[in-house]
């Protein structure tokens, strides 16, 4: 009988004694080699890996792609420049707020599963870094967050519509460097990933106070507005290292599920989750009456005449009533329920890579799937 002690969590298998990772696949009990020096995890009961193993997951999912990294860093920084020195500042300033760059991550490594990054891998890593900065400095906006990465936000350390307009500007700039290349299909992909993000942030600003909504069609709601740009970094990483039309789609569907599962553990961070950690403004969700999984998953489990009434007065946003859904919350299964849910979408994700060709590109993107729903923020 094997000796060694292995952490068990849902739709993970981690050996402390050797350092490897397991993840499901076809072969439940398949285990990866992570390309680690003895990647020690410990797992907090949430399922969260402690501040160390999540730096050292990350690092070594980045390994494979770290020269690649350090140009997509540099050819960012030569993008994010106009001849303004006040907007100039801006620029630099936004240039901060991506924190992981876990979208080029997916791109490069997506890439390396199927050939080799290219210049035009490196290109257009900067242009899905450009379009979620834009993202996340909109959000901002709408959430009237105060923090963004330690730092204070866009609209804060300015104003909302100097915010607005800079996220307009690298939007557009990410447009004409996505078309930089000889074809269209860069372009047009990411344009079709931007309307999905706009129509997600649509719905769910329609979806404030309308706590009626339904699990199903939130997360439809989250595949677009997060979803969406995981997916397009996927394939474009695909389509420029060589891979075939199959590959394309793999890789997508493995990026949607992560973006989506990525913002279901956001949903969770936001009730549960430490704001020294996350770097962010938490609890902006339920305090502006959107309705997040928890919320939703707290809802249903109530009696039916409790959860009408209380669906009702929330709609009408009551701040009692907002009081009553977040005891509501704790006293229900919704965060484990939450965190199961994220899980699961990170095991459909990763179903998605068995059949590609095993790689040190293929153990990276499983490591960043497991980093995206064990992450502090």
């Amino acid at each position: 009988m094997d000796s060694t002690k292995t952490f068990r969590q849902p739709n993970v298998f981690i050996n402390e004694t050797s350092g490897r990772i397991g993840f499901p696949s076809s072969s439940p009990n398949r285990v990866y080699d992570a390309p680690t020096d003895r990647l020690r995890v410990q797992l907090t009961a949430s399922g969260e890996l402690n501040a160390e193993a999540y730096r050292l997951l990350l690092q070594s999912a980045m390994a494979p792609i770290a020269t690649e990294l350090l140009r997509v860093e540099t050819v960012l920084k030569s993008e994010l420049q106009t001849g303004n020195s006040s907007i100039r500042e801006m620029l630099d300033y936004v240039g901060e707020l991506g924190g992981k760059r876990l979208r080029p991550c997916l791109l490069l490594l997506a890439a390396k599963a199927c050939g080799e990054p290219t210049e035009e891998s490196v290109r257009l890593s900067v242009v899905v870094e450009m379009v979620h900065t834009a993202t996340l400095v909109h959000d901002d906006v709408l959430d009237k967050a105060l923090v963004r990465r330690h730092r204070q936000t866009v609209h804060e350390r300015w104003d909302v519509p100097t915010s607005i307009l800079i996220g307009d500007w690298l939007f557009a700039h990410a447009y004409g460097l996505a078309n930089r290349g000889s074809s269209t299909i860069p372009g047009r992909w990411i344009a079709d990933a931007a309307k999905q993000v706009c129509e997600g942030e649509i719905l769910q600003g329609q979806s404030i106070r309308h706590f009626e909504i339904g699990i199903e069609e939130y997360i439809q709601l989250l595949e677009a507005k997060t979803g969406a740009l995981c997916a397009v970094s996927c394939s474009l990483g695909a389509w420029s290292g060589g891979g075939d039309e199959t590959a394309c789609h793999r890789l997508q569907r493995f990026g949607l599920k992560l973006g989506t599962a990525f913002q279901v553990y956001d949903d969770w961070l936001d009730v549960w989750g430490n704001q020294d950690h996350a770097g962010k403004t938490l609890g902006t969700d339920l305090g502006s009456f959107k309705p997040t999984l928890p919320a939703l998953r707290a809802l249903n489990s109530m009696a039916n005449e409790d959860r009408l009434r209380l669906v009702t007065s929330l709609n009408q946003g009551n701040e009692d009533a907002l009081v009553e859904l977040q005891q509501a919350i704790a006293a229900s299964d919704a965060s484990n329920f939450t965190l199961a849910y994220a899980k699961r979408l990170i095991a459909e994700a990763m179903e998605q890579l068995d059949a590609l060709p095993e790689s040190e590109a293929a153990v990276s993107l499983r490591q960043l799937a497991l980093a995206s729903v064990s992450r502090k923020g």
